[in-house]
């Protein structure tokens, strides 16, 4: 049961900092979308780092284990608040329908936020004694992680639009970014 719910937290902070496509040699520096791209992927660099590190679960640990996957969250919520900000300030991609495709992934950013942020409230209000209260902590806050385990955040969003996915695999930085979610 932990494995599966810290495996569904690393697939939500891999889908949620992975924006970027796959690479591409086209080389189209001054393209304003590829610029765009590059911003935005440089904002998920940034914070991208903390949520690489699980969080150390011991069972045999139970409250230890609950303060470590309280903290991952907290993190995990803070990096959504940098990258939702970074898309603020990025603004509308200068692409047809781009302000469109901001705005779902925004709102696919507030989602996943609230969605993590319920967890963590409802784990760091857990009352963990023990291995069998930690296991209940788990079991409850895995159903409302549960929705988020197949979610690939705002990439998807992005994604959808051809000229943003061409942007996006054009942009060193977003190459950079998808090469390092590659092992997850």
């Amino acid at each position: 049961m932990i494995r599966r719910f810290v495996a569904a937290v690393a697939v939500t902070a891999s889908a949620c900092t992975a924006l970027a496509g796959c690479g591409s040699d086209d080389d189209k520096a001054n393209d304003p979308a590829i610029a765009w791209s590059e911003s935005v992927c440089k904002t998920i660099e940034a914070g991208a780092g903390k949520l690489q590190q699980l969080p150390a679960v011991d069972p045999s640990n139970p409250q230890a284990a609950k303060d470590s996957l309280v903290v991952y969250l907290g993190h995990l919520s803070e990096a959504l608040v940098g990258v939702s900000d970074g898309l603020k300030t990025a603004g509308s991609p200068p692409v047809k329908d781009g302000q469109a495709t901001l705005d779902k992934a925004m709102t696919t950013l507030t989602t996943t936020k609230s969605t993590i942020d319920t967890a963590k409230t409802k784990l760091q209000a857990a009352a963990v004694t023990d291995q069998a209260t930690f296991q209940a902590a788990i079991s409850d806050i895995s159903k409302v992680m549960a929705t988020l385990t197949n979610a690939e955040g705002p990439a998807k969003d992005f994604k959808e639009n051809p000229e943003l996915a061409a942007a996006f695999k054009a942009a060193p930085t977003c190459q950079k970014v998808e090469g390092a979610q590659a092992p997850a």
